[in-house]
């Protein structure tokens, strides 16, 4: 049954999701609003669900990124991404709930299964600096776009990482960075086009803090995770993602 108003209980499931999808995202960097979303949209609708990961999104990604190393270096590296993905989801966002959601994570679920399968069998191919502000505002669009649509970063984001070959200590911290710019973007549009109440922002606020608790506990689980295990989290992470995302372009049309 979908719920527009959480009961006692559910805030309590709903903030042990939040400490479970913390934890996960403490661990590799990614993975809390997917994990959030999968599970709150049992019970809550789509919309309310996607509303209520934007602030345990935004902060923990911003502690993420303030926590690493280089900030300012990865800031201008990257910035014709970052105004490029801004301005992706802003205006995406602002058609999230159209059709195109089960079209799109239906594409999005079978185009990284894909890549995570050649992945396995093959070499992975790498981008590397030549042409890269275009292959940079090409690729801010594209997370920014399915982002906007689906509140979902991790697909893009991680294919991304992976074809610069990054190591995991700037993987995690160019993850913090991206879905921060972006989840500001969505608290923009949020707000903006009144998709927030009071109740939606004080439930969000107070899953920050078990979010938070799973994010923490998670960064400390990371320490002791090699690169190679590393990476193969990630792969079997992606795999799961894309999934759920074919799995969840069906269970969308019903909902």
């Amino acid at each position: 049954m979908i719920e527009e108003h959480l009961s006692g209980n559910l805030i309590v499931f709903s903030a042990f999701v939040f400490f479970v999808a913390g934890f996960v995202k403490g661990c590799i960097g990614m993975g809390l609003p997917l994990i959030s979303l999968s599970l709150l949209t049992l019970y809550t609708s789509p919309r309310m669900a996607m509303t209520l990961i934007i602030i345990p999104a935004l902060v923990t990604n911003f502690l993420q990124f303030y926590r690493s190393e280089n900030k300012y270096e990865s800031i201008k590296r990257y910035s014709p991404l970052l105004i490029s993905l801004f301005l992706f989801t802003y205006f995406s966002s602002l058609f999230s709930f159209s059709l195109m959601e089960e079209t799109l994570s239906l594409t999005l679920g079978v185009i990284i299964l894909i890549f995570v399968l050649y992945q396995r069998f093959n070499t992975l191919p790498h981008i590397g600096k030549k042409n890269e502000i275009p292959v940079q505002v090409l690729f801010g669009g594209l997370i920014g776009l399915v982002a906007g649509i689906t509140n979902v970063w991790a697909p893009t984001i991680g294919t991304l990482l992976l074809l610069k070959n990054v190591q995991k200590n700037h993987f995690i911290s160019l993850t913090g960075l991206f879905i921060f710019v972006g989840s500001t973007a969505l608290l923009f549009s949020y707000g903006l086009n009144n998709k927030f109440n009071n109740e939606l922002v004080a439930l969000s606020t107070g899953f920050l803090i078990p979010a938070a608790l799973g994010f923490i506990l998670g960064e400390k689980v990371r320490v002791y995770i090699s690169e190679k295990i590393f990476y193969q989290i990630l792969m079997v992470f992606l795999f799961i993602i894309s999934i759920n995302l074919i799995f969840k372009s069906f269970i969308f049309i019903n909902l």
